[in-house]
């Protein structure tokens, strides 16, 4: 379940921030991304995106992540913004490690804070 999302400004830079709670599947992810589009909560003025993934138990694998991946790159506003993808585990970093190593259509990366996110999107 994705509990919130919120759209921050960073020194005049938008960035959404999505934390998750609970077990979360790859469908799920997708109808939030739908729901925020449908909602108009997204826009060609954000920067990127975090996904925090503290507090969650992610019920995915190689397959539902390349699902997930093809989804990210056929959206042009996704496509072209920045992923930041916050955990405290392994077998939560892996996808993002994966990613950013062997796929160069997305700008995704692992953290283990926010503010190191937060870093990375705004080119600190």
């Amino acid at each position: 379940m994705i509990n919130i999302s919120e759209i921050k400004d960073f020194e005049s830079e938008v960035i959404l921030v999505r934390k998750y709670i609970g077990v979360v599947s790859t469908e799920e992810i997708i109808a939030s991304w739908d729901d925020i589009f449908s909602n108009n909560l997204i826009n060609e003025n954000c920067k990127g995106v975090i996904d925090d993934l503290t507090k969650c138990k992610l019920n995915m694998n190689m397959q539902s992540f390349q699902q997930l991946l093809k989804y990210l790159k056929q959206n042009r506003i996704l496509k072209n913004i920045k992923h930041a993808v916050v955990s405290d585990t392994p077998e939560v970093i892996v996808f993002p490690t994966i990613a950013q190593k062997m796929d160069n259509d997305i700008s995704i990366c692992p953290f283990t804070t926010v503010d190191a996110a937060v870093d990375w999107i705004l080119n600190r």
